[in-house]
């Protein structure tokens, strides 16, 4: 057999199909036999798509890129694999061996290009161990804490001959728990006065809402979500529920100012921008996960799900917590009608597309979009990196198999991967998508107006695009919302992919201190 042929058998019988990705010369030798290929008309989208991908179905996906050239063009979207503990398997084609001595075009050290930002690289040195090396790589990146990682492959090991021998699929235990840990965490919590708990992305990660419910009601005090949680942390319809955590120490610490225990389940702390305060200085504070590295505390691995379902009967009620109703909220979303305001227009989009899964980088709004969407299991998915251009490319890696899938992003955000228009309209992808066109970017704006008050009306904080042209010209349908934004049935219509266009309040929203 020969390599390529190998390379095409070890995806199948590691069940690693799509391939997402953007071929140049070095990797056009490994594709012969390849079918199931997403092809993106730029690298990092199909990082993108594949993070997205990956994500929803909970399985690894594998990525193919262009060498040099199309690792460089991927890198944000590598680094917010990272940050969102993505398992995938990341190849670029190397130049042939033979004259590498020479520095030929296209050749470089890829692994050091890559850098820290996967788990685990290596650079293939011959043909036989292109099954056993593919077969590593997803063993590594499914192990927690999960994460991309990254296979050199020379272009002439393809044409080598080996002896192919089937490899078995991965399969990885994540039972872990640990009794000891149980006991003490329990213990903490009964002897606490105010103990409070906060929820991460772990518990989308391994569905275990109703555990977390159980374990809130049981508890009785106000839980929240970790700052900047890129997948959905708990169930907001509950009671319980007391918010997302703002990513300021400040806030965090006014927020949990009468709180002695906070347990983090499956969750970390996200700051952003510094603040001098010391963060939950002088409070018991223990974070427990499979995929999480705190900065500080105690952290215990386990498995979130298990967990909460033992400790549930472990503890006592401590308080009697329930949520105050925002008696405001109506007349507000009624009185933004007239100049798009950001709350009447999530509103509306909510009441159309509440059974949708919600890729958001809506950035300047998405604490707004979060709380009226809402979470459960699989319904809500943002870059944790702080990338603009994921949103496209994953929703549409999410959109393959997932005919109600909505990518809600800001008239910038678009423009950094544009091109994966094309690839919906390819591949027949129906992902909609709905663009807040506020002609600039927002958040910059914002953050000028409290630290750099002279440059909030800086020309290069503003922009005006005719998205609507931008999206015919790939083929994709598109329309402009007016204030009554019935436009939302057409977009919800179908199984095509098609773009709606929002032309929301352009006023800057005070988003920090």
């Amino acid at each position: 057999m020969r390599g390529y042929d190998a390379f095409s058998q070890t995806l199948k019988d590691l069940k690693l199909l799509p391939v997402f990705g953007n071929p140049g010369t070095t990797e056009l030798s490994a594709l012969r036999h390849v079918e199931d290929y997403v092809l993106t008309l730029f690298d990092g989208i199909s990082v993108g798509m594949a993070d997205g991908f990956s994500q929803f179905y909970g399985s690894p996906s594998i990525v193919n890129l262009h060498s040099v050239p199309g690792l460089g063009n991927s890198m944000s979207f590598i680094y917010t694999a990272k940050m969102n503990r993505t398992p995938l398997i990341i190849t670029a084609g190397q130049q042939d061996q033979r004259h590498l001595l020479m520095e030929p075009l296209l050749s470089g050290n890829l692994l050091s290009f890559v850098g820290e930002n996967v788990k685990f690289k290596y650079e293939l040195t011959k043909a036989e161990e292109i099954p056993s090396a593919i077969r590593k790589a997803k063993m590594i990146a499914t192990t927690p804490p999960t994460g991309p990682v990254f296979l050199s492959i020379p272009m002439n090991l393809m044409d080598e001959e080996i002896n192919y021998e089937k490899q078995d699929d991965i399969s990885i235990n994540y039972n872990t728990n640990n009794k000891e840990v149980l006991d003490y965490v329990s213990e903490i919590i009964n002897s606490a006065k105010n103990p409070s708990i906060v929820f991460g992305w772990e518990v989308d990660f391994f569905n275990a809402f109703k555990e977390a419910e159980e374990l809130a009601e049981k508890l009785g005090c106000a839980v929240y979500s970790e700052p900047l949680s890129h997948r959905a942390p708990f169930l907001s319809s509950s009671k319980y529920f007391a918010g997302d955590l703002m990513p300021g120490s400040t806030l965090i610490n006014l927020k949990l100012l009468q709180n002695d225990v906070i347990i983090f389940l499956g969750g970390d702390i996200t700051l952003y921008p510094y603040l001098p305060s010391p963060i939950l200085k002088g409070k018991k504070v223990i974070f427990l996960g499979m995929n999480i590295q705190p900065k500080f505390g105690e952290f215990y691995n386990v498995n979130v799900k298990i967990f909460m379902r033992e400790l549930k009967d472990k503890i006592k009620r401590k308080c009697n917590f329930a949520k105050p109703l925002d008696l405001g909220m109506t007349t507000k979303i009624a009185n933004e009608r007239s100049n798009m305001g950001i709350n009447y227009v999530f509103s509306k989009i909510k009441k159309e597309f509440s059974s949708y899964t919600v890729v958001d980088e809506a950035v300047s709004s998405s604490y707004i979009l979060r709380n009226f969407m809402g979470y459960s299991h699989n319904t809500y998915f943002t870059a944790k990196s702080g990338q603009l251009g994921w949103a496209l490319p994953a929703g549409a890696g999410i959109a393959m198999k997932h005919n109600k899938t909505l990518a809600i992003l800001g008239d910038g955000a678009l423009m950094y991967s544009v091109q994966t228009l094309w690839t919906l309209k390819r591949y027949k992808i129906p992902l909609k998508i709905i663009v807040l066109k506020n002609g600039g970017y927002v958040i910059l704006k914002s953050y000028a107006s409290s630290y750099y008050p002279d440059m909030e009306n800086k020309a290069f904080l503003n922009f005006d695009l005719d998205i609507e042209k931008i999206s015919s010209s790939f083929g994709i349908e598109s329309m402009v919302a007016g204030n009554d934004m019935d436009e939302l049935k057409w977009l919800a219509e179908g199984e095509e992919p098609k773009l709606l266009v929002v032309n929301v309040d352009r006023s800057v929203p005070k988003l920090f201190l």
